[in-house]
């Protein structure tokens, strides 16, 4: 399979399946993240999900090498023996305390249309957001790469399979967009949840800008954080 400039990482185990702060829609020049970017977004996003109780990897460049990976015993697939895969292969360590700084996540699901998920896709190249779902497609890890590699194709976008973040960010429908202050979100309480003033939410099938705007106007603590990502959104900002 051709190599693909996309990432996607693999972060797999029994789903959960809150609100903080949530603004419900009534609701260029681009600008691309660099790889070192890139890299750093990632290592923010694992510590920001870190406190979700699962086994979480650094992310690969391209479609994982398919007969590399572990072949299950059985008919269904191994997800712990293929998450811990994973997790083996991770280079650094992603549990190092970080800077809380703001992350912006779009949630998806290929049940979504398809020209919905590929603006989601051309945007998030734009501002940086990372796509998470909630599982594999078809329980298929492999048709899972063909899918994702399909829709992202040589853009250069970050997705994870990441079922407790669902959980962790109340998400409840898709698309939902999330911006979270990483160090904070990653203090999950016991139901599962991150604390409500860790992170806002605009669930819809609006555009990021939207989203954004609407955030700017509504949720005064959030101007900043939502500020940065418009900017680079517009061109703005490198």
């Amino acid at each position: 399979m051709r190599q693909r400039r996309f990432r996607w990482l693999l972060a797999l185990c029994a789903g959960i399946g809150i609100w903080g702060g949530v603004a419900s829609p009534a609701f260029s020049q681009a600008v691309f993240p660099s790889d070192v970017d890139m890299q750093a977004a990632q290592k923010r996003m694992a510590a920001a999900l870190a406190g979700a109780a699962m086994p979480l990897t650094a992310s690969v460049s391209g479609v994982p090498d398919i007969k590399a990976l572990p072949k299950p015993a059985g008919k269904n697939p191994d997800i712990a023996k293929i998450a811990e895969a994973y997790r083996r292969s991770a280079p650094g360590n992603l549990s190092a305390p970080i800077a809380d700084i703001p992350e912006l996540m779009v949630f998806v699901s290929f049940s979504l249309p398809r020209e919905t998920l590929q603006r989601i896709v051309s945007q998030s190249e734009k501002s940086g957001a990372v796509l998470v779902l909630r599982g594999l497609k078809g329980n298929s890890l492999t048709q899972m790469g063909e899918e994702i590699a399909k829709l992202v194709g040589d853009r250069n976008v970050t997705a994870i399979i990441h079922p407790p973040a669902f959980k962790q960010f109340n998400v409840k429908r898709v698309p939902s967009m999330v911006l979270a202050r990483s160090g904070q979100a990653s203090k999950i309480a016991e139901d599962g949840c991150a604390p409500a003033t860790s992170f806002i939410k605009v669930d819809g099938d609006v555009t990021q800008e939207y989203a954004l705007d609407l955030i700017e106007r509504e949720a005064p603590a959030w101007v900043e954080a939502a500020h940065r990502f418009s900017a680079k959104l517009s061109g703005q900002q490198p």
